[in-house]
């Protein structure tokens, strides 16, 4: 990878991560300036790059020797002075990678294509860019040879290539960009055709060959994982300093032993989808690790299976493919077909067959069973309304119940695609589930808590790999209804109960529509209190769990919590 500065190699072109440009970035041509006698000349060409797919061996990677010329969509070209880096026009590629644009005849120039997608102006607007973190965010760019614009018009195409030279990536991986954001148009296509005058928040995707699997520092390339991120997130620096929201992507080959997400599109798709939820929505969601196969918190389930749903349905093609071992091997799943040891609404393998069978209408030439058909636009309605208001947290119920109210008509299919995946609930809070995954201390989803009650024997309970805290069970909710603006104090309490011992550090949570209002997590030994706040009207969720179920056996943790007040 080139940082920071210029690398020509006339004629082919190169990438570079150039700090941000100056310059216009409207779409259309643009007059770069009076030659003498007034004669423009017009530069029109193609920008395109190489795109690796997947092998079509089961699990064999990406097929790098193979690469699929494609056009660069909807992305920012520039003719740019050679002596004074002026831009002195530019324009928007077309579904082509086209661009056409003018400059002064007897211009001494080059033209440059930015890994930046932006409309300005009347909805729909957005402005997508790829940044190089590990180069103080700079913007990806792929520059031209310099050559003279004559009278008349001149043919300058850019390609990007792989890099890859048949056995390794040899050379600049000048692709990369151009690749992650024409995933990242696929996507937004799908967000136009639910709301054709949206108004999206700008969002930067960070890639460098640098990001790996290691630590939390992201300007270094430590990023753990590819993820979505928004605002606020303290990274492990040395220095500690706040991430950059945004998409955060792995790129590190590692000789043939890293990982690398720059043509993954499902990947790169699915946290997109996080990126929706949040700007579009909202999310409950408490990340952390999971997998196809977890047992995990309904919010959590929701989200990880909506992010698999909309790659499927952004790329038209329900079979997620993620590579792995530089790119030689890959992990995956089809959502038309997969089979769930587990299914149910703590599920996001569930969840994500739901959805896609919502949205699909069988005609698909991947599709698996005939799905209901509704397309995205019912979707996104729901997602952005019902779903975003909800006073449970947000989950398949909370879904789905908009989607009810979208689709009033359709309720009898959604019934029987959530009853085939295990999910049985109906309201926003899940009432009626009678899905236990395994365990009957995870029914009902939500308890009911009114003003003076004591409920005891509520556990967390310990599951493999739930050192996040993110696992079915890990969890108590409870639901308060709360009249009008009152004092109240809440305190939780350890309680030891047959086959259980008593929480040692409850922690208490006050969620109204997913927002943190109040919160008890002193540490204190085997009690927490919230005494005497201010509570507004409406519907609460009420969340305690032991704090110190992390690393713990599976012996449940139990604890009492009363709710009093005025």
């Amino acid at each position: 990878m080139v940082k920071g500065g210029v690398m020509r190699e006339a004629p082919a072109c190169v990438l570079l991560a150039a700090l941000m440009l100056v310059g216009c970035s409207g779409s259309g041509g643009g007059n770069g300036g009076d030659s003498p006698g007034g004669q423009q000349a017009t530069i029109a060409g193609v920008i395109s790059f190489d795109r690796l797919d997947f092998s079509s061996s089961a699990r064999g990677g990406l097929d790098a020797a193979t690469p699929v010329r494609s056009p660069a969509r909807g992305v920012q070209v520039e003719a740019v002075a050679s002596g004074t880096g002026r831009v002195l026009a530019s324009a928007i590629t077309d579904d082509t990678g086209a661009y056409s644009l003018n400059v002064g005849a007897g211009t001494n120039v080059f033209m440059r294509a930015k890994a930046r997608m932006e409309r300005t102006g009347s909805a729909p607007t957005w402005r997508f860019s790829v940044l190089n973190n590990t180069n103080q965010n700079a913007l990806y760019v792929l520059d031209g040879s310099r050559f003279v614009a004559e009278a008349g018009q001149t043919r300058r195409d850019l390609h990007a290539a792989s890099g890859w030279d048949g056995t390794r990536y040899g050379s600049v991986r000048a692709a990369a960009p151009f690749a992650i954001l024409d995933t990242v148009y696929q996507a937004r296509e799908l967000i136009l055709q639910g709301a054709a005058t949206a108004a999206f928040p700008e969002l930067n995707l960070y890639w460098s060959t640098d990001n790996r699997t290691a630590g939390f520092c992201p300007a270094l390339g430590n990023i753990s994982t590819s993820f979505y991120v928004g605002d606020g997130l303290q990274d492990g620096c040395d220095v500690p300093g706040t991430v950059p929201a945004g998409i955060y992507l792995l790129g590190d080959y590692a000789n043939g032993s890293g990982d690398t997400d720059e043509f993954d599109q499902h990947v790169i798709a699915h946290e997109f989808a996080h990126y929706i939820e949040e700007r579009f929505s909202r999310s409950d969601s408490l990340g952390g690790e999971h997998g196809s196969d977890d047992l995990l918190d309904l919010r959590v389930a929701f989200s990880e299976g909506f992010g698999n749903a909309f790659a499927g349905m952004s790329l038209l093609d329900p079979v997620y493919r993620d590579s792995f071992n530089g790119v030689s091997q890959d992990f995956g799943f089809d959502l038309a077909r997969e089979v769930v040891a587990r299914p149910g609404w703590f599920s996001e393998s569930s969840v994500g067959r739901a959805l896609w069978e919502l949205f699909d209408d069988g005609s698909l030439p991947a599709s698996g069973v005939a799905g209901v058909g509704l397309g995205f636009a019912p979707l996104f309605t729901a997602l952005a309304g019902g779903h975003a208001d909800t006073d449970a947290v947000t989950s398949i119920f909370s879904f789905t119940s908009a989607l009810r109210r979208a689709r009033p008509t359709a309720d009898a299919d959604i019934t029987a695609v959530l009853r085939a995946h295990g999910i049985n609930g109906r309201d926003d809070f899940g009432a009626s589930e009678t899905n236990t995954g395994g365990g009957a201390a995870a029914l009902p989803i939500f308890s009911t808590l009114t003003l003076g009650q004591s409920l005891s024997n509520l556990c967390s309970q310990a599951r493999a790999g739930s050192a996040d805290l993110n696992r079915l069970g890990n969890r108590v909710l409870l639901r308060f209804d709360n009249d009008r603006r009152r004092l109240i104090t809440l305190q939780a309490t350890g309680q030891a109960q047959p086959g259980a011992v008593a929480a040692t550090d409850p922690d208490i949570y006050v969620l109204r529509r997913g927002e943190v209002v109040m919160a008890g997590e002193s540490g204190q030994l085997g009690q927490e209190t919230l005494a005497s706040q201010w509570l507004d009207p409406g519907a609460y969720v009420i969340e305690v769990y032991d704090f110190d179920l992390r690393g713990s056996s599976g012996t449940p943790r139990c604890m009492t919590l009363t709710l009093s007040g005025n």
